[in-house]
Protein backbone atom coordinates (compact mmCIF):
# COMPACT_ATOMS: atom_id res chain seq x y z
CA UNK A 1 0.00 0.00 0.00
CA UNK A 2 2.82 2.52 1.35
CA UNK A 3 4.16 1.49 -2.53
CA UNK A 4 1.72 2.86 -4.48
CA UNK A 5 1.27 5.80 -2.49
CA UNK A 6 4.79 6.40 -2.62
CA UNK A 7 4.24 5.59 -6.80
CA UNK A 8 1.51 7.91 -6.84
CA UNK A 9 2.84 10.87 -5.22
CA UNK A 10 6.33 10.90 -7.75
CA UNK A 11 3.67 10.56 -10.91
CA UNK A 12 1.70 13.56 -9.39
CA UNK A 13 3.95 16.05 -8.45
CA UNK A 14 5.37 16.88 -11.75
CA UNK A 15 1.71 16.93 -13.09
CA UNK A 16 1.27 19.55 -10.53
CA UNK A 17 4.10 21.54 -11.56
CA UNK A 18 2.88 21.23 -15.07
CA UNK A 19 -0.74 22.63 -14.48
CA UNK A 20 1.20 25.40 -12.35
CA UNK A 21 3.21 26.78 -15.52
CA UNK A 22 0.11 28.20 -17.88
CA UNK A 23 1.27 28.61 -21.28
CA UNK A 24 0.43 32.47 -22.11
CA UNK A 25 0.83 34.07 -25.46
CA UNK A 26 1.16 37.43 -26.94
CA UNK A 27 -2.25 38.96 -27.30
CA UNK A 28 -3.57 41.83 -29.51
CA UNK A 29 -2.21 45.36 -29.05
CA UNK A 30 0.85 44.25 -28.65
CA UNK A 31 3.90 46.30 -30.22
CA UNK A 32 7.60 46.61 -30.50
CA UNK A 33 9.18 49.79 -31.60
CA UNK A 34 13.10 50.56 -32.45
CA UNK A 35 14.16 54.29 -32.36
CA UNK A 36 17.30 56.26 -32.80
CA UNK A 37 18.79 59.34 -34.99
CA UNK A 38 20.61 60.00 -37.66
CA UNK A 39 22.49 63.27 -38.99
CA UNK A 40 19.48 64.73 -40.42
CA UNK A 41 16.24 63.62 -37.98
CA UNK A 42 15.28 61.16 -35.55
CA UNK A 43 13.26 58.20 -36.49
CA UNK A 44 10.83 55.52 -34.89
CA UNK A 45 9.58 52.22 -36.60
CA UNK A 46 7.14 50.09 -35.44
CA UNK A 47 5.45 46.37 -35.73
CA UNK A 48 2.46 44.98 -33.99
CA UNK A 49 3.13 41.66 -35.75
CA UNK A 50 4.55 40.61 -32.22
CA UNK A 51 4.18 36.88 -31.90
CA UNK A 52 5.48 34.47 -28.92
CA UNK A 53 4.68 33.18 -25.37
CA UNK A 54 5.26 33.36 -21.61
CA UNK A 55 5.37 30.68 -19.23
CA UNK A 56 3.96 31.77 -15.91
CA UNK A 57 1.24 30.20 -13.63
CA UNK A 58 -1.16 33.21 -14.32
CA UNK A 59 -1.38 36.49 -15.11
CA UNK A 60 -0.92 38.20 -11.49
CA UNK A 61 1.99 39.77 -10.49
CA UNK A 62 2.84 36.91 -8.16
CA UNK A 63 2.33 34.38 -10.39
CA UNK A 64 4.75 35.67 -13.16
CA UNK A 65 7.32 36.13 -10.39
CA UNK A 66 10.07 33.61 -12.11
CA UNK A 67 8.89 33.05 -15.71
CA UNK A 68 10.24 32.53 -19.16
CA UNK A 69 9.01 33.48 -22.61
CA UNK A 70 10.43 34.48 -26.12
CA UNK A 71 8.86 37.01 -28.44
CA UNK A 72 9.79 36.97 -32.43
CA UNK A 73 9.58 40.62 -34.30
CA UNK A 74 9.20 39.90 -38.51
CA UNK A 75 11.89 42.73 -39.71
CA UNK A 76 9.94 43.34 -42.59
CA UNK A 77 7.16 44.20 -40.25
CA UNK A 78 9.23 47.23 -39.33
CA UNK A 79 7.35 50.29 -40.72
CA UNK A 80 9.46 53.56 -40.25
CA UNK A 81 6.23 55.39 -42.18
CA UNK A 82 9.09 55.79 -45.50
CA UNK A 83 9.38 53.56 -47.98
CA UNK A 84 13.09 54.29 -48.44
CA UNK A 85 14.01 54.04 -45.14
CA UNK A 86 12.12 50.81 -44.54
CA UNK A 87 14.15 49.52 -47.35
CA UNK A 88 17.61 51.12 -46.19
CA UNK A 89 16.59 49.60 -42.46
CA UNK A 90 15.81 46.30 -44.08
CA UNK A 91 19.48 46.06 -45.97
CA UNK A 92 20.93 47.06 -42.94
CA UNK A 93 19.41 43.98 -40.76
CA UNK A 94 19.67 41.60 -43.24
CA UNK A 95 16.19 40.81 -43.36
CA UNK A 96 17.26 38.48 -46.38
CA UNK A 97 18.88 35.81 -44.56
CA UNK A 98 17.74 36.76 -40.78
CA UNK A 99 13.82 37.55 -41.51
CA UNK A 100 13.56 37.90 -37.55
CA UNK A 101 14.23 39.80 -34.22
CA UNK A 102 14.06 37.20 -31.55
CA UNK A 103 13.93 38.13 -27.40
CA UNK A 104 13.96 34.59 -25.58
CA UNK A 105 13.81 35.65 -21.89
CA UNK A 106 15.75 32.84 -19.74
CA UNK A 107 15.40 34.35 -16.52
CA UNK A 108 12.26 36.79 -15.72
CA UNK A 109 11.84 38.33 -11.85
CA UNK A 110 9.14 40.70 -11.14
CA UNK A 111 8.65 42.55 -7.72
CA UNK A 112 5.27 42.69 -6.11
CA UNK A 113 5.27 46.48 -7.22
CA UNK A 114 5.42 44.94 -11.04
CA UNK A 115 9.39 45.89 -11.52
CA UNK A 116 10.47 43.32 -14.22
CA UNK A 117 14.22 42.34 -15.10
CA UNK A 118 14.23 40.07 -17.90
CA UNK A 119 17.66 38.15 -19.28
CA UNK A 120 18.14 35.95 -22.09
CA UNK A 121 19.83 36.00 -25.86
CA UNK A 122 18.58 38.84 -28.35
CA UNK A 123 18.72 37.93 -32.02
CA UNK A 124 19.37 41.03 -34.55
CA UNK A 125 20.56 40.11 -37.55
CA UNK A 126 21.63 36.53 -37.31
CA UNK A 127 23.58 37.95 -34.36
CA UNK A 128 22.35 36.63 -30.41
CA UNK A 129 23.65 38.78 -27.81
CA UNK A 130 23.01 38.13 -23.69
CA UNK A 131 21.05 41.34 -22.87
CA UNK A 132 19.20 42.32 -19.71
CA UNK A 133 16.03 43.95 -20.27
CA UNK A 134 14.18 46.31 -17.74
CA UNK A 135 10.82 47.49 -17.99
CA UNK A 136 7.09 47.43 -15.62
CA UNK A 137 4.59 44.73 -15.70
CA UNK A 138 1.35 45.54 -14.94
CA UNK A 139 -2.34 43.53 -14.52
CA UNK A 140 -5.22 44.64 -17.08
CA UNK A 141 -8.05 43.19 -18.02
CA UNK A 142 -7.13 39.73 -17.29
CA UNK A 143 -4.05 40.37 -18.95
CA UNK A 144 -0.44 40.88 -17.83
CA UNK A 145 0.74 43.51 -20.24
CA UNK A 146 4.82 44.15 -20.12
CA UNK A 147 6.76 47.45 -21.53
CA UNK A 148 9.88 48.74 -21.31
CA UNK A 149 12.81 49.47 -23.69
CA UNK A 150 16.61 49.09 -24.14
CA UNK A 151 19.32 51.04 -25.83
CA UNK A 152 21.56 49.50 -27.82
CA UNK A 153 24.14 49.67 -30.47
CA UNK A 154 23.85 48.42 -33.80
CA UNK A 155 27.06 47.26 -34.59
CA UNK A 156 27.47 45.27 -31.25
CA UNK A 157 25.04 42.77 -33.31
CA UNK A 158 26.89 43.56 -36.54
CA UNK A 159 24.46 45.93 -38.00
CA UNK A 160 26.11 48.24 -40.11
CA UNK A 161 24.16 51.86 -39.50
CA UNK A 162 22.93 53.00 -43.26
CA UNK A 163 24.86 55.97 -44.75
CA UNK A 164 23.73 57.98 -47.83
CA UNK A 165 24.62 60.72 -50.07
CA UNK A 166 28.03 60.13 -50.43
CA UNK A 167 28.23 59.50 -46.88
CA UNK A 168 26.65 63.18 -45.63
CA UNK A 169 23.56 61.40 -43.83
CA UNK A 170 24.11 58.69 -41.45
CA UNK A 171 22.41 56.45 -39.06
CA UNK A 172 24.17 56.88 -35.33
CA UNK A 173 24.41 53.25 -34.19
CA UNK A 174 22.74 54.22 -30.57
CA UNK A 175 19.36 52.39 -31.18
CA UNK A 176 16.51 51.90 -28.38
CA UNK A 177 14.00 48.79 -28.31
CA UNK A 178 10.82 49.65 -27.01
CA UNK A 179 8.36 47.63 -26.18
CA UNK A 180 4.45 47.03 -24.95
CA UNK A 181 3.58 43.10 -24.98
CA UNK A 182 0.62 42.14 -23.84
CA UNK A 183 0.05 38.63 -22.43
CA UNK A 184 -2.96 36.31 -21.85
CA UNK A 185 -4.45 32.77 -21.83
Amino acid sequence: MRTRTYLAGIIAVPALLAAASLPLSVQSGSRVWVSGTSTVRGYRCESTQVTGTAEGAGTELSQVAQSRGEITIPVASLDCRNNTMNGHMRNALKAGENPTIRFRATTVAVTPAGAVRMTGPLTIAGQSREVTITGTAARENGTLRVTGSKQLTMTDFGVQPPRLMAGTMRVHPPVTIGFDVVLGQ
